[in-house]
């Protein structure tokens, strides 16, 4: 078994995969964990076009968390950009974060997420004190 990493996986379906990949050279096969599939996604944001994508359960019918494809049933993959991985991470399922220990992301200028009623008390508190 070689080394474990992070990667995106077009197949010969058109799916594109997200996971954390092991090359299997005796079987001539890949083992992905945790598979996401990449699905496109267009919003209106502010009057623009904007082209982003989510991530999605691949296997929905099993409770297997890894599956072995064959490298013939795969077009191209690559190593997944550090923002990717983050992304990818923040979006498996909370039993998986809590064993890796992903912390939540903290936002640019505006702290972490929270509630709306955390956020009000909190700002009412500032004002009070002024």
């Amino acid at each position: 078994m070689e080394e474990e990493f992070y990667s995106t996986i077009k197949l010969s379906t058109g799916e594109e995969l997200v996971a954390k990949v092991c090359y299997l050279p005796e079987e001539d096969s890949l083992l992905v964990e945790k598979p996401m599939l990449v699905e496109a996604l267009t919003q209106k944001k502010n009057g623009k076009r904007v082209e982003g994508f989510i991530l999605k359960e691949w296997i929905r019918s099993s409770y297997d968390d890894m599956f072995i494809v064959k490298m013939e049933q795969i077009v191209t993959m690559s190593e997944l950009d550090e923002k990717i991985k983050r992304f990818y991470l923040g979006n498996l399922d909370k039993d998986y974060q809590d064993e890796n220990k992903i912390k939540p992301k903290k936002l640019k200028n505006n702290g972490y997420v929270g509630s709306v009623e955390e956020v009000k008390n909190s700002l009412e508190s500032l004002f009070k004190r002024s």
